[in-house]
């Protein structure tokens, strides 16, 4: 499920309890922004990750940018429920992404940060 966060929306208005969820922070005009857009997307609709929560905001129109001090882009922050589990801050190819989300829901990763 993929999740187009708006100016009155926050995060936690998708987060559930036991649910992992990834934020993407970025902007229209970056360049690898650009490059993880589409592979964001796929992953969203992606059959083996169902499971996750998958949610895209503009750091520069978003109040919730700040909030995570987000100061590059783009950013991706990792939740499980309402827990910041980490973030990554840059590109990242779609097959690394798709297996670290999930050995998230495994639970297989003691400490992402």
């Amino acid at each position: 499920m993929l999740i187009e966060l708006k100016r009155n929306e926050t995060v936690q208005d998708y987060l559930k309890d036991g649910q992992i969820a990834i934020v993407k922070f970025a902007t229209t005009t970056c360049p690898p922004c650009k490059m993880l857009k589409p592979i964001f997307e796929k992953l969203a609709t992606d059959e083996d990750l169902k499971d996750v929560v998958f949610i895209a905001a503009d750091a520069n129109e978003h109040p919730q940018a700040a909030m995570y001090q987000v100061s590059s882009v783009p950013t991706l922050l990792f939740f499980k429920g309402e827990e910041v589990l980490g973030q990554n801050v840059g590109f990242v190819p779609e097959k690394p992404l798709h297996d670290f989300l999930k050995k998230l829901e495994k639970e297989e990763l003691a400490n992402v940060q």
